[in-house]
């Protein structure tokens, strides 16, 4: 099935979802709470529906099912430059391994996200509520899944040194990270699903990209700003595993920190900053972490923050694709 044809499908897909979504969120209450040390702009955001994600996901999904059931392919995606991946994932087990991995990623953001909800409600004093499950306990369920997709990858014929425990923990790592990236990435309207859209043209002529491209895109219809709709943990975990899979699959394992530059810079910002306080006793590197929150605080508006943030991730996928055929 023609990239395009899927694209469009998921789209009108996901904005139907995400718009039926919408509604049942605000009457049960399913409202985001914002940090309480964040930029004072986003105190007018609070209570703004959250978890959106998993109307995206089921519709971008559930079209790329019906396309692997009604129009299978017979070999794997040719990527633009690209050599030809290990493995027919959209007709064997790599489909069902990718679809695993998103899968499982996205109901860990829902744990958290719904954590995040349950503390809300109960108001906790001396707690912020826009926090949910604790870090360690999100990093294990996140290392169990990425171990769980790395053993099938690296089973399957996917490497990158060529030394299978070596692979395993590579890709183990780079599942693990970029997930926790793209999270990182999700605080600004519109920041991290028009970025994860960007990086998924990477693999342009992939169904579950095309499909995801498109799920974004009827998502992005709601979270645009000012956003009506927050795609909370569930939507940002599974795109970070969704980008982290497909790499895997495509051999793009090594590219990964170009295409997804941004959300790459996102998580490392928070990294050197908590390392440099606790190193300093108090001292900051930058006004606030993740980066996007620093460049609000000195004073950019937030469109200005998503939209060059966008730039500089289309000139990386840019990058990131003619560098196929270089190496």
């Amino acid at each position: 099935m023609n990239p395009w044809w899927i694209v469009l499908v998921a789209a009108f897909a996901s904005w139907t979802a995400c718009g039926a979504f919408l509604g049942a969120a605000r009457r049960r209450g399913w409202g985001k709470a914002v940090r309480h040390d964040g930029p004072s702009g986003h105190r007018g955001k609070e209570g703004t529906p959250t978890m959106g994600g998993a109307a995206f996901l089921a519709a971008s999904l559930a079209i790329v099912a019906s396309v692997a059931i009604w129009a299978p392919l017979p070999a794997p995606p040719q990527l633009p430059f690209a050599p030809a991946p290990a493995g027919a994932h959209l007709l064997g087990s790599g489909l069902i391994a990718l679809l695993a991995l998103i899968a499982a990623s996205a109901l860990l953001g829902l744990w958290d996200d719904l954590a995040s909800l349950r503390r809300k409600r109960a108001a906790l004093d001396g707690q912020d509520a826009s926090t949910g499950v604790l870090a360690r306990w999100r990093l294990a369920g996140q290392g169990a899944v990425a171990l769980g997709f790395s053993f099938w990858a690296v089973a399957a014929g996917h490497a990158a040194f060529g030394v299978p425990w070596l692979d395993l923990l590579l890709f183990a790592f780079v599942i693990t990270g970029t997930v926790n990236a793209f999270n990182m990435t999700d605080g600004l309207d519109g920041l991290a699903a028009g970025t994860a859209a960007i990086v998924l043209l990477a693999f342009w002529g992939d169904p579950l990209a095309a499909a995801l491209i498109g799920g974004l895109l009827g998502f992005l219809w709601y979270n645009a700003h000012p956003a009506r709709l927050f795609m909370g943990g569930v939507g940002s975990e599974a795109l970070g595993a969704a980008v982290a899979g497909l790499a895997i699959v495509h051999g793009d394992v090594w590219r990964l920190p170009i295409v997804a530059l941004v959300p790459m810079v996102e998580v490392l910002s928070v990294m050197a900053q908590v390392s440099w306080f606790r190193a300093t006793g108090g001292g900051r590197l930058l006004r606030m972490s993740p980066l996007h929150h620093h460049f609000e605080l000195i004073g950019w508006p937030e469109t200005r923050v998503v939209a060059r943030f966008w730039i500089v991730t289309a000139l990386a996928v840019a990058v990131g694709v003619a560098s196929r055929g270089w190496w």
